[in-house]
């Protein structure tokens, strides 16, 4: 099995569509072409997780934060640390692969995980993505309407939440005349036909334009066929960043930091709000989540927990919502889980492995 069958497959579940404009992730460095002989998944990479994949003969390292990311590479050299791993990695032929904001935005990602740590029910997206959805609509004969819908729905079109084949037809008549240098399906040469046709409209992910307009011409019987494709504004109510969700059952302020603290395995938190208020309502969202606070006010969530906030960061709330910083490995690092649990799920020809020698960055006393 080569390494770009497993990339495959993770970016089925996570497809790197769902990233922030602002991120790199997917393949770093290396080639996807070689054998898989083992994965080590780490948060960050670091030369020691590089020479722990070596000694258990690994040829692919997952970390959650990109290597390369946001730092302006122009070129690698072994005189800092992201030019010391992508050295060490490319010399050991190792495949470095990155899942960050994908992955946190995602169906059963790590906002989702997140959020079912601390018990909430009835989950919903904090921040939902948009601009991943296109439409087609497309004029066919209504001979053929059925055989073209099927091609598509076998594609990915058509797929809206939990259902799929969707589509909308209506009955019309199309018209157009064949020039010369034409060779219609229908009609004669510089005669006017008029055709019953149908006007079909499906819902397709951005990523698959290219793939969509392809078969619409292999299964279309025109030689031209009309179609228009329309860029949507819907959000997608199932991907985004954060999460919010409702606790079992409502606890005091006071009590709900506790709580967290515990459900985490946390030693230490920083929180601004009333520890009297009640807790019922609670958004969440892992690594540094400072611009997500206003959506969680909108949302009228009464907590927030996210890492990363600024001293004034906990000035926005105003006593609205109970805003805690819990830290920015601590709100992401079993993303880890997740990974590691999809590959020993779904391969069992190598070994994955959880990184034994990663320590968060920031120690806490």
């Amino acid at each position: 099995m080569q390494i770009k069958e497993v990339i495959q497959f993770l970016e089925q579940k996570f497809p790197l569509q769902w990233q922030e404009d602002f991120d790199n992730c997917g393949v770093q460095c290396g080639d996807a072409s070689h054998k898989i002989t083992g994965i080590v998944v780490c948060f960050d990479m670091s030369e020691a997780v590089i020479d722990e994949a070596i000694a258990k003969g690994a040829n692919m390292v997952i970390s959650h934060h990109p290597i390369i990311y946001k730092n302006g590479l122009r070129k690698i050299e072994p005189n800092n640390r992201v030019g010391k791993i992508i050295i060490k990695a490319l010399e050991n032929r190792i495949l470095l692969y990155s899942m960050h904001t994908n992955i946190d935005s995602g169906k059963g990602g790590g906002n989702v995980l997140f959020a079912q740590k601390l018990g909430l029910q009835k989950l919903s997206v904090l921040s939902p993505k948009e601009h991943l959805f296109y439409k087609l609509v497309v004029f066919i004969p209504a001979e053929n309407s059925v055989l073209l819908k099927e091609a598509l729905f076998r594609i990915g079109c058509g797929n809206i939440g939990n259902y799929s084949h969707c589509s909308y037809s209506c009955e019309g008549v199309g018209s157009f005349k064949p020039l010369a240098g034409a060779n219609p399906h229908i009609g004669k040469h510089n005669r006017i036909e008029r055709v019953d046709e149908e006007r079909v409209e499906m819902i397709f992910p951005k990523n698959k334009k290219h793939q969509v307009i392809e078969t619409l011409y292999q299964n279309h019987p025109y030689e031209e066929p009309a179609f228009d494709i329309i860029a949507l504004e819907n959000q997608h109510r199932e991907v985004g960043l954060g999460r919010m969700g409702l606790l079992p059952k409502p606890m005091l302020a006071k009590d709900f930091i506790l709580y967290v603290k515990e459900k985490l395995n946390l030693d230490i938190v920083k929180y601004s709000g009333n520890i009297e208020a009640e807790i019922k309502k609670v958004a969440v969202c892992g690594g540094g989540g400072a611009s997500f606070i206003t959506d969680a006010l909108i949302a009228e969530a009464d907590a927030f927990i996210t890492g990363d906030l600024k001293y004034h960061d906990f000035f926005i709330p105003e006593n609205k919502m109970l805003l805690i910083d819990i830290g920015h490995f601590e709100g992401e690092h079993f993303i880890r889980e997740i990974i590691v649990s999809l590959l020993q799920e779904n391969f069992n020809t190598f070994a994955t492995h959880f990184t034994e020698v990663e320590i968060p960055v920031i120690n806490k006393a």
